[in-house]
Formats: structure tokens, sequence, C-alpha cells
């Protein structure tokens, strides 16, 4: 994994120590090596941190430039159909220099232009320049597995993995954008294509955006749709999710250097593990994370799996979590995420960076197999007896949908009401008539409940939460986490089968089931899934809130004491949590306070 950044300037030169002080704050990216392109015309200039996981010699570094000087790459992701690709484009007499998957993005550019993301099977954010028509391309994976920002103004566009390598320009200013700070409230996230800032935004997943490097002009276009349908035959789908997801993990494995595993000790990390052990990977080296006095501690199930598939497993036991660890992951994060399980999976991904470089993990499993309570029509918020019979015989309302799903996202509510309260005066500008307005982008018409509220976790929940958690908490540490589950080819397949094909209501993630069979303890698979976090408690600490009493938050007049009073005095957890967040975000990124 690397990180990318770049800028054009049209109003003076781009300047290459200003360009490697951008590069050089996204040096957890990609600790291996570095590089930095300029333009002959020194309108343009791209940079790169490296983390080298195939064809390690210098033919690999970037920003990588073509035989002809025409097209120059900066890349970050894997590409997993490489060869392939290669392959065909060698036929079409290409010559590559090197073994790399970043050389197949420049001969390919060159061959199929925009259309190239569609031809590619990966996790993957990159910029092409193209020097004879002064084009500035960049793209982002089908899933938003991996991060790109960019921002611009009248003379100048910059790009980055990270918001910190666009802020660290000095001509480049920030300001808060109100509205997104309530919306991050609201979701737990701020909502692409918006940051936190005004003129800085999120490329969407699944996107590409064309810049005329001489005058800024901005071409965006989606280059590909998730599509929702019942036209894949019932016959042998278990059969054939399995091939997908095995054919995936493999390609997922290529590397020129050891890959790991998270291991959790639910379904999805341990699936990974059991094909890991039947393709004959070898070593196994898995990472699991533990909490000592608690009962339902992961690490305990994981341990479980790895005996059972004679692997080694590495654990690290917490005593707590530390609450006050937010602060620097909050640097790390640059957009604030409220989730949860971000404090355990820096810890995890701290452990498993000392013993290897890469790992896989479980994320998209629930999403499209249908592994979340949420996503259970018996479990709607708001539904009566009759109303559930309804649903069953007619589908819910998108209406309906939207309703339940912003309960069953929120922790800790706050909708335009609790909003309200929660700003002063001088921000209820950050409160807007409907917080949870982009989720109406995804209304999938005459689809079912369960494929409905799926679309919703693919492109809300997973895109914008979970993938974003996962990225900024193993590249603090420098470690790549590989999803094997986003294959987007078998992600397509799952949403092209009926419902009961591969979903039952009273058997949990039935067709990932059928994979443990056989290989782990049926504990693994007959317990109650639960989510990659730690005990309540250590959200519940009233304590470690009563800051907020006397943060910048109070200070700056954002929030009311009184509100903050309030919810001290109801121990209501959840939006303390948030606020809480948020608290240590504005010491980093608006008060300028040193991360820990």
């Amino acid at each position: 994994m690397c990180g990318i950044a770049g800028y054009i300037d049209l109003a003076k030169n781009v300047d290459s120590t200003t360009l490697i002080g951008m590069r050089d704050t996204l040096t957890h990216r990609g600790p291996d090596a570095a590089g930095v392109y300029i333009s002959d015309d020194r309108n343009v200039g791209l940079a790169h941190r490296r983390l080298s996981f195939i064809d390690l010699s210098d033919a690999g570094i970037q920003p990588m430039v073509s035989a002809n000087g025409r097209y120059i790459v900066s890349f970050n992701g894997e590409i997993y159909n490489f060869k392939q690709l290669r392959e065909a484009l060698e036929r079409d007499g290409y010559v590559f220099q090197s073994q790399t998957d970043t050389e197949v993005l420049l001969h390919g550019y060159d061959a199929w232009k925009e259309q190239l993301p569609k031809y590619l099977k990966g996790m993957f954010a990159f910029a092409i320049y193209d020097d004879s028509e002064k084009i500035l391309f960049l793209a982002r994976d089908r899933f938003g597995i991996k991060p790109l920002f960019y921002g611009h103004s009248s003379t100048c566009f910059a790009f980055a993995s990270e918001l910190k390598a666009i802020f660290s320009l000095p001509f480049f200013p920030k300001k808060i954008k109100k509205e997104s700070v309530g919306k991050f409230l609201a979701n737990r996230y701020v909502p692409t294509p918006n940051t936190m800032w005004e003129n800085v935004y999120k490329l969407p997943p699944a996107h590409w955006m064309k810049i005329k490097t001489d005058t800024l002009q901005i071409e965006e276009k989606r280059y590909w749709q998730l599509v929702v349908s019942a036209k894949n035959e019932r016959k042998d789908a278990a059969e054939i999710i399995s091939q997908k997801l095995t054919k995936s993990l493999e390609e997922h494995l290529l590397s020129d250097v050891p890959i790991g595993a998270f291991l959790s000790g639910g379904m999805d990390s341990s699936a990974l593990t059991v094909l890991m052990k039947q393709l004959a990977y070898e070593p196994l080296d898995f990472f699991s994370i533990g909490f000592s006095g608690w009962n339902e501690s992961e690490h305990e199930y994981a341990k479980l799996v790895a005996d059972k598939l004679h692997a080694n497993l590495h654990t690290l036991l917490l005593d707590k979590i530390s609450i006050e660890t937010v602060e620097t992951l909050m640097y790390y994060y640059d957009d604030p995420i409220a989730d949860i399980s971000i404090l355990p999976t820096y810890a995890v991904s701290g452990i498993a960076s000392k013993k290897v470089k890469a790992v896989v993990s479980g994320e998209g499993a629930d999403e499209s197999f249908g592994g979340y309570w949420w996503q259970k029509p018996a479990s709607f918020y708001f539904s009566s007896a009759f109303h559930r019979i309804k649903s069953r015989v007619f589908g819910k309302s998108f209406a309906e949908i939207k309703k339940h799903y912003i309960q069953a996202m929120s922790m800790g509510l706050f909708d335009k009401e609790e909003l309200g309260r929660a700003f002063t005066a001088d921000w209820q500008d950050a409160v807007s008539d409907d917080p949870f307005a982009h989720f109406d982008r995804f209304e999938q018409k005459g689809s079912s409940t369960l494929k409905q509220i799926q679309f919703l976790d693919i492109h809300t929940f997973m895109s914008e939460l979970i993938l974003t958690k996962v990225d900024r908490a193993s590249m603090a540490h420098s470690l790549e986490v590989r999803v094997p589950f986003l294959d987007h080819e078998l992600v397509e397949f799952l949403f092209g089968l009926p419902d009961d094909s591969y979903f039952d209501e009273h058997i949990q993630k039935r067709e990932i089931r059928k994979l443990l069979q056989g290989h782990v303890p049926a504990i693994i698979y007959e317990r109650k899934k639960q989510g990659f976090v730690g005990p309540d408690k250590f959200y519940m600490d009233m304590e470690v809130y009563n800051m907020l009493l006397v943060g910048n938050l109070i200070k700056d007049g954002v929030i009311r004491k009184e509100y903050v009073v309030d919810l001290l005095a109801e121990k209501d957890h959840w939006r303390l949590w948030k606020l809480f967040v948020l608290e240590n975000w504005w010491k980093i990124w608006v008060k300028g306070g040193e991360s820990k």
C-alpha cells in the first residue's frame, strides 16, 4: 500500500520542497521508498510514498514514467488481475520494464484511456498525468477501499490519499464546513463527497475524474454501478460462491512478501483462514485482540480456530481500551469517524505490523451475505406485527427503510431536532433539514427490502465508515489490509441472486457457514454475531467524557455547555462518544494541537 499526492499550480511553478513536504506527511503509508515528479512546464507535480509488495526492486519506484515520457503514474493499491491485463497488453505490442502492477496502469491508460478502471480488479486510487494532452486522470476503486481526496481553487488543484497532505500546502486554506460538522454527529462520518472542510472533497467510489492541467476544467464520471436483480440461477449458487471467494483470496495472497490474516473468531475472518489453509498458504500467521476479564473476548474464539488449523496466533490482551488514543487516531483519520471499533482495529494493526506487511480481513461479508441484524425484516424499528407480515409480501417502502436505517446506524441519534439542541445559536447553520439526505441517492426502486438495505450498507456504512476505519488504522502502522470478500465479481453475483438463495433469517450467513462446517469448532458459526469491539464499559466511562465541559467545542461556542451537562447527567454515552471524537479531532485539526 502507498500514499499518493500531487498538485497543479497555474499561478506559479510547482515547488519541489513544497511537493516533498506534501509527500512526506504520508510517510506512514509508504516507508519503503519515495519519489516526486515535476512536469517540464512546472505546472504539475506528482509525489509518492511506497510500501512495496510486488517487484521489490527499484523498477517499482514511483512516480513511474512511461518509456516515451508521456505518462506518469502515482498509484496506491493492488491490481489483482494485473498479470492477465499485462498479457493482453503485450499481445497488443506493449513492452514492460518491470514486474509491477503499476506499469499495467501506464500502458493500460495509453490503450484504454478513461475506460481503464473498468478493466481493473482490486483496490486502488491513482493519478495518471498525460503530458501530451495536459490531462490529470484520477480514479478510485468500486467500493472505496482506498481513499482519494481533492481540493481546488481558481488557480490550484490538489489531491492526496489523506487530507493532511493537501493541507500541508501553504496556499491551501482550511475553512470548516459547518453543515459537515452536523452531518458527522448524525452519521458518525461526513457523507461523500463532502469533508469537514470547504472546497475539499472525497472522490466517490467507482468514479474517475479528469482535470485539464492548463485550465483546471474538471470532468467527473461514474464508471461502475452495482446492479440489484434476481436474474442469476439458484442452481449451484453455493458452489459458485465458494469458487469465486476462493479465487478472490488466491489473488489477494499474491505478493513477494508474506501475508497474514486478522482473526476475530467470527465467521468471516475464520472463513478466510480456513481457505488459506486449503490453499496451502504458508506460513499461517493470524492476529487477534482480546480483553482480560471479559467473557465475550474474541481472542478465545480466535484461538479455537487457529489451533484447529495449526496456525500461529499472535494476540494482544488488553486490560482496557485507551480512549485517550482517540486523539492520536484523529490525526491519522483527518476527517473524523466515530465507529467504536476504531480503537481495537488500531491495536490489532499494531501487533500485525510487527510480523507482516499485509493481512487479509473479512470486511464486506456482512454487507454482501446479509449478516447484520438490521437487514432482517423482523428486526425493523417501528414495525407492528401487521407491518412485518405486509413487508414480507409486498416489501417495505423506501421511506420506511430509511427511517429504520437511520435508527440502526445512529448509535445515539442526532436528528434535526437533537442537533438544534446541541449547537449554539451561532452554529445553527450546522443543522441541515435532513442530515440523512445522502441515503436517498441509493434508493433502488423495485428491489426487495433485504437488497435495498444491503445496497445502503455497501454504499454508506461499509464505504464511509468500515473501510475508512480499516484503511487509516492499518496505514498508521504501515500495514496493508486486503479484503477478498469485496471482489466485485463476487458481490455482483450475490446481488444478482434471489434473496432466499443465499439468505436465511434463521441461519447466520448460510453460505459462509457451509465453508466452515467440518473445519472449525461449531461454536464459531453457531454463536451470536459480535462486532469487533471491546466491552461496553469502556465507552461508558463518564469520567473520560467530563473533559468535554472544559473542551474546545464549548470554548469555541460550537456546542452548548448545558447540552453536555444534560448528556452527562443522563449517562448518554453514545452521544457523548461522538462529541468526544469530535473534540479530539477539533484539537488536532482546528486548534492545531499535536497528536500523541
